[in-house]
Order: structure tokens, then C-alpha cells, then sequence
């Protein structure tokens, strides 16, 4: 296996004349396009993440606070309202920096 993988190694160093091909094919090509508005994609999934935390704490129930859910959750009581409504607003954050991670644009 060793040997296979060598061989098509060097094969693969082994540069191929292509006789102007691609220089031709790269000046034909259109000139590339500015990026207009980079700035979009990053607000619409902030923007997205704010408003559901903020409808996350808008349907939380009015006696629990945002604080006592992280305290809940720093006492190991996960299921109280208030912890999940910190659930909720948390994961909808983490959405949210995934989606701007993985742009790759």
C-alpha cells in the first residue's frame, strides 16, 4: 500500500504542459464581481438571534427572572421555567455564532 500511494505521489509532482490552456482559460474568464453588502448576511443572523432571545424572554414566565434561570442551572435544576428560558436565549446565541462560523464567504 505503502508503494502505491509513493508512486501516485510523485506522479501527482509531475507537471503537466498544457500548453497555455489554462492561462487562455483564466484571462477569459469575467473579471471577479465585488462582494456588495458583506455586511447582510452577519446582521439578518443577529438580527435573528436577538429577536428570538428576546421572544425567548418575552414568553418566559413573569415570576422567574433571566438570573434565577442561570442560577437554576448553576444549581443543577435544569427543568425550572427560568432555566429553560436561559436554555432557549443561550442556544439561539449559539446558533447564531455557528451560522457566522462556518460562512465561508
Amino acid at each position: 500500500m505503502k508503494d502505491l500511494e509513493s508512486a501516485l505521489l510523485a506522479d501527482a509532482r509531475v507537471a503537466v504542459s498544457d500548453n497555455g490552456f489554462a492561462a487562455r482559460v483564466m484571462a477569459a474568464l469575467p473579471a471577479r464581481a465585488p462582494a456588495a453588502h458583506t455586511w447582510l448576511k452577519p446582521a439578518l443572523v443577529l438580527g435573528s438571534a436577538a429577536l428570538g432571545s428576546v421572544t425567548a424572554a418575552l414568553l418566559a414566565p413573569a415570576g422567574g427572572s433571566l438570573l434565577q434561570g442561570f442560577a437554576d442551572l448553576v444549581q443543577l435544576r435544569a427543568l425550572t421555567p427560568a432555566a429553560i428560558t436561559g436554555i432557549g436565549i443561550a442556544l439561539a446565541l449559539l446558533a447564531s455564532a455557528l451560522v457566522l462560523a462556518v460562512d465561508s464567504e
